[in-house]
């Protein structure tokens, strides 16, 4: 782990004299890790795929039950 070198550790940047945000560099924890291990981006990729099942499943439920309705008619 780095420390952030856009929030310089604070998590909180800085927008304009009275203005704060959280860094979005370090998601506020102030430190960098690094995501370039096989096992995290495997675990990226299985989450990716689960949402992808999850939107495409609601698709054909609203086909099928257009198709039911249309054909009952």
């Amino acid at each position: 782990m780095a420390i952030c070198s856009s929030c310089g550790g604070s998590g909180i940047k800085r927008i304009s004299e009275q203005r704060f945000r959280t860094c979005q560099n370090c998601l506020g924890r102030g430190v960098l890790q690094s995501v370039s291990t096989s096992s995290n981006s495997t675990t990226a990729r299985s989450i990716v795929h689960s949402f992808e099942e999850r939107a495409v499943k609601p698709k054909e439920v609203v086909f099928k039950t257009a198709a039911t309705c249309v054909s009952a008619k």
